[in-house]
């Protein structure tokens, strides 16, 4: 499997909306991003240089949720930064402080057509630990293509800070491909600085932000390639 999309699921951290109160049970939110580079978040990688554009969809009661997530490369649509997942999720908090949420879905890679080679069943495991009212420690287990290309099956993980104010987030991570699945793995860290929840009208925000990204280690640079990048994200959120 040629990697995950990334910044945004809730774990996208530039139009991070968890500031905003709600008060229904039942809300969704939508989130569309112009990126510098396409970088998918979820397992670290580094896939294009070009400019790419996301939108996702979330539709999210107390404790479960749906989940579609869009990416397209804006310059060549062969990239692996086109693609379609969708996911459905269920909130399971341990502690006041302490929440696990398994997601289940689709991943379509789009590099040809709607569901390429590659395209399979996926899921990810997300526990959170929350230090205090601006501090969040997340670890993510990620096991993708694990029915239609078990031959392309991997493992990845991904360990997060974020502080989040009223404004700014800063959000530091670090990705470890293993080698349980396959033969490569590697080590990949980004900084993200932004300023977000920026609004503009009521149910409506801009977020701008920045991300630093440096390949840590690889075992094989033709597969897994040493990589440092500066990427540039503008977001606009609707959320109600």
């Amino acid at each position: 499997m040629v990697g995950f999309f990334m910044n945004s699921l809730c774990v996208y951290g530039i139009a991070d909306t968890t500031k905003l109160k709600k008060k229904e049970s039942t809300h969704w939110r939508s989130t569309a991003r112009i990126n510098t580079k396409g970088f998918f978040n979820l397992t670290g990688k580094l896939v294009s240089d070009n400019p790419t554009f996301d939108v996702n969809f979330y539709y999210d009661r107390k404790n479960w949720g749906l989940l579609i997530f869009k990416a397209a490369d804006l310059y060549d649509h062969q990239t692996a930064y086109n693609f379609l997942l969708t996911a459905a999720y269920k909130n399971f908090k341990l502690s006041k402080k302490v929440t696990v949420t398994p997601y289940v879905g689709t991943l379509f890679e789009q590099s040809e057509g709607f569901a390429d080679h590659g395209s399979d069943i996926a899921s990810f495991l997300i526990t959170t630990v929350k230090l205090n009212s601006n501090l969040t420690l997340e670890e993510m287990s990620l096991f993708a293509n694990l029915i239609v290309a078990p031959e392309e099956r991997d493992w990845a993980n991904r360990f997060r800070l974020t502080y989040t104010g009223k404004h700014w987030d800063v959000i530091s991570t670090a990705w470890w491909n293993n080698q349980v699945f396959d033969q490569s793995s590697y080590w990949t860290g980004s900084v993200n600085i932004a300023y977000s929840r920026i609004k503009i009208k009521e149910h409506l925000f801009l977020s701008i932000g920045a991300t630093g990204i440096t390949t840590l280690s690889t075992s094989d640079r033709v597969i897994n390639p040493s990589k440092q990048s500066l990427m540039f994200t503008i977001a606009a959120t609707m959320a109600h």
